[in-house]
């Protein structure tokens, strides 16, 4: 007995949404406003997400690739009411690294346009601003029932889609998005007003803004200037706008405030932004595969490239600069794909998960109705689940070994560009926009070594059946060198030259190029070996999975339901908290500049320290934004529940006031995209008056102190 009592109140701990759990419809605060206020808000839900007044949300954008354009890699938030905007380092490194050249070094060396000419503009980045949210359902589903053919039900689902986002689209400057929600039972309208063009303002040099790098990359205690800035340019009549130098600063309907007071721990914080995906509502079977064969794939895999890229990085100045960028992107998830899997381990997730299950199969059991709608749907998924483990991994071992090359990525773009449908002209234009901005980041000797490296990672572990038949010819090292190297897509001058000379290009005298054979030669096996019955796979276990969300919901009537992250805006709120990770190990919330001094190692790329960072510690020249005991603070943690695409979200005071930048999750926690656990589970914030003491004492952009509105310092 007292087994069983144990046992259920371990089911109903892991039932009960904790205050800090969840990632909330802004448009639907009204259920969390009360819990909200009894933690500390000192805001209504009409202050948070309005539409009938200015609010929170108004100075709240996603940075998205314009051509993604509701495809939310970033957050950020308007800090002035001339469109300057803040977001993190890292989510403006792209757009750094565009602008830098071994003469303009602005990687290591920072960028500050100390005059608004100075901006820099051209990037292909935009910021979007949801200008409401409105759950359409009912008209989504309109039509639709359970019985019809999944694929029947897709497209009747699709067409709905397509006549409500028309409609609700009929202003030029809106773009509207339907979304589904809780694994496809739900569904809601998000309307946008995309800006075009974002200028780079300031940056840090990566000593600051990636202080730590891929060491401290998901580590708590962090001492990172995550932080960069930019600006927001519209038409005269404060519209959207491409890019043109016609345009002006964006004037802002609402922007935000920024607290520069000493935090405390336990003090309320809520956090806005757009976070990508979690999948909080899987199945034990799934997590399990997650934890014991995707994930490993990748980490074993990327952790090989890092190590290549990085040893020509220290070796090659030039290819610093054109893979700082590239290196970060595959480090981020190979380090937080090791500590979601330590993590599910350690919290033993899937026993979890497994309890739960009988819990639902129990209640399923009570009822005739109840055996009628659910009775074999985990028995169902499990079995379809298995032959999607198989297919899912064929895909995964394709992805992350033959499509990372970056000379065979080359080929399957220009491949695709030549069997759309457009005229040569367009194509071969296309084409060459595509290669010369291809060939600006590319260093060949840094591809072959990883390529190589890649394609016995495939071959040593694909199925026979999965292995072109090209590839199966280059069995040595000399072999495939010699491949390479006679490929024209490995010397940029070459590739260019032909697509400048032929008007016309005819595939047939492509395939005779090695490598673009092999590309071709890997597309045919992905689309007919892969992804057919991966998709057919995919197709059920959506259905499953859809119904199986239905149960849960159904099941635990009485727990509040967040859906998933879906690049939609979200808000999530918890306190500055420490928390204890292991056994006699204990984390305080707060790092300062002290802990910068502490780690510098001017032999260690990632702990370099510039001098000038040095000399302001050393006179303890910290302004007004230093504590009161004179310490100059860094970070903060929170117990917010955050994930990709929340980095560079705004962290707000109980007053609605800017106290910080989320970037990072600590890596005992970062298996919360499948299950969050508050005890271990911590965002971590830039403290927003480390970067007003880099923008003001470091870098000496007063200008740009002046545009803001700062309280309490």
């Amino acid at each position: 007995m007292k087994r069983l009592i144990v046992s259920l109140l371990g089911i109903f701990v892991a039932l009960t949404i904790r205050a800090n759990e969840g990632m909330w419809l802004p448009f639907l605060l009204e259920n969390n406003i009360g819990e909200m206020s009894e933690m500390g808000l000192h805001l209504t839900a009409e202050d948070i997400y309005s539409i009938n007044q200015s609010c929170l949300k108004d100075a709240v954008v996603g940075f998205v690739d314009l051509d993604r354009p509701f495809h939310h890699f970033c957050s950020g938030s308007v800090i002035s009411a001339q469109g300057l905007v803040i977001t993190n380092h890292h989510c403006g490194l792209d757009v750094v690294q565009q602008h830098s050249s071994l003469q303009n070094d602005y990687i290591t060396n920072g960028f500050w346009a100390m005059n608004q000419s100075d901006e820099l503009g051209g990037n292909k980045i935009g910021v979007c601003f949801l200008r409401r949210m409105e759950d359409v359902t009912a008209q989504v589903l309109d039509g639709v029932n359970d019985t019809m053919p999944s694929d029947k039900r897709s497209i009747l689902i699709s067409n709905n889609i397509s006549k409500i986002e028309q409609a609700a689209s009929t202003d030029s400057t809106l773009k509207a998005h339907v979304d589904a929600f809780y694994c496809s039972n739900e569904y809601y309208l998000s309307v946008y007003e995309i800006f075009e063009d974002i200028r780079l303002v300031g940056a840090p040099p990566i000593s600051i803004g990636k202080f730590g790098g891929d060491t401290d990359n998901w580590v708590w205690p962090r001492h990172t200037g995550d932080f960069t800035i930019f600006r927001i340019y519209a038409d005269s009549l404060n519209r959207p706008a491409p890019y043109s130098i016609e345009n002006v600063p964006y004037r802002a309907s609402n922007y935000l405030k920024i607290n520069a007071k000493e935090k405390h721990e336990n003090d309320f914080v809520m956090l806005m932004g757009y976070p990508g995906t979690t999948n909080e509502y899987l199945p034990s079977f799934a997590v399990e595969a997650t934890q014991d064969v995707f994930d490993p794939i990748v980490v074993e895999i990327r952790g090989k490239s890092i190590d290549i890229i990085k040893e020509r990085m220290r070796n090659d100045q030039s290819v610093m600069i054109k893979y700082t960028s590239k290196v970060a992107s595959l480090a981020n998830a190979w380090k937080k794909l090791q500590g979601e899997r330590n993590g599910l381990k350690n919290k033993h997730v899937v026993d979890q998960k497994r309890e739960r299950e009988k819990q639902m199969l129990a209640w399923i059991a009570e009822s005739d109705e109840r055996k009628q709608l659910y009775d074999n749907l985990l028995d169902d998924y499990e079995a379809d689940y298995i032959e999607y483990v198989k297919h899912n991994r064929a895909w995964l071992l394709m992805s992350e070994t033959i499509y990372k090359s970056e000379a065979l990525t080359v080929c399957r773009k220009i491949k695709t560009l030549i069997n759309e449908n457009m005229e040569d002209s367009l194509r071969r234009a296309q084409i060459l926009d595509y290669l010369n901005e291809f060939y600006a980041d590319y260093d060949s000797e840094t591809d072959i070594s990883v390529t190589q490296m890649l394609i016995n990672e495939y071959l040593a572990n694909a199925q026979p059946e999965h292995v072109p038949a090209t590839l199966k010819k280059w069995n040595n090292t000399a072999s495939f060198a010699a491949a390479y190297h006679k490929s024209m897509f490995t010397t940029p001058s070459t590739a260019i030259s032909f697509f400048e000379k032929h008007s016309v290009v005819n595939e047939k005298t492509l395939l005779k190029d090695p490598l673009y054979k092999l590309a071709s030669e890997t597309n045919d096996i992905y689309n007919t070996k892969i992804s057919k019955p991966l998709s057919q796979i995919q197709r059920k276990n959506n259905h499953h999975q859809r119904r199986f969300m239905q149960l849960q919901r159904e099941c635990f009537a009485d727990k509040r339901f967040f859906p998933d992250a879906n690049s939609t805006f979200r808000v999530t709120y918890g306190q500055i908290r420490g928390f204890r990770p292991s056994d006699a190990v204990v984390y305080g919330p707060f790092t300062t500049l002290g802990g910068v001094m502490e780690k510098c190692d001017m032999d260690i790329y990632d702990y370099t320290v510039p001098d000038r960072l040095k000399q302001l510690f050393a006179a303890n020249d910290f302004g007004t934004y230093c504590n009161a005991d004179g310490t100059m603070p860094v970070g903060f943690i929170t117990t917010c529940h955050t994930t990709g695409g929340n980095s560079g979200s705004p962290i707000f005071d109980a007053d609605g006031n800017l106290i910080g930048l989320n970037f990072d999750r600590v890596w005992e926690g970062t298996m919360s995209d499948l299950q969050f656990d508050a005890d271990i589970c911590r965002n971590i914030g830039l403290d927003i008056r480390y970067a007003l003491f880099i923008i003001d004492k470091y870098a000496g952009a007063q200008r740009l102190i002046d545009e803001m509105e700062i309280i309490g310092n």
